[in-house]
């Protein structure tokens, strides 16, 4: 599991724009936007996508000034049929 966290700048004149961009991309999803183009977004991997992939995407997106990741959490995802044991050491 890849969790990012954006803060997004566009140009306030194509902040609409930004938005329907954003919210077309698997894995983003927008959840706040202030005055002045600042967004902030999360991003997660997807069976299609790595986080990376997508934030890469952020910053090529028509509009975007800049996108800087301000969080960033993995957890490595656990083998097909392994079992966590806990052995209490």
């Amino acid at each position: 599991m890849n969790i990012c966290g954006i803060l997004l700048h566009a140009h306030p004149d194509r902040r609409a724009e930004v938005e329907q961009a954003i919210e077309a991309l698997e894995g983003a999803e927008l959840h706040h936007t202030v005055s002045g183009g600042r967004m902030i977004v999360t991003v997660e991997d997807t069976s299609q996508s790595t986080a990376g992939d997508t934030v890469l995407a952020l910053h090529g997106l028509p509009g975007v000034l800049s996108a800087a990741l301000v969080y960033h959490h993995f957890e490595p995802q656990p083998a097909i049929g392994s079992t966590t044991r806990n052995t209490g050491e």
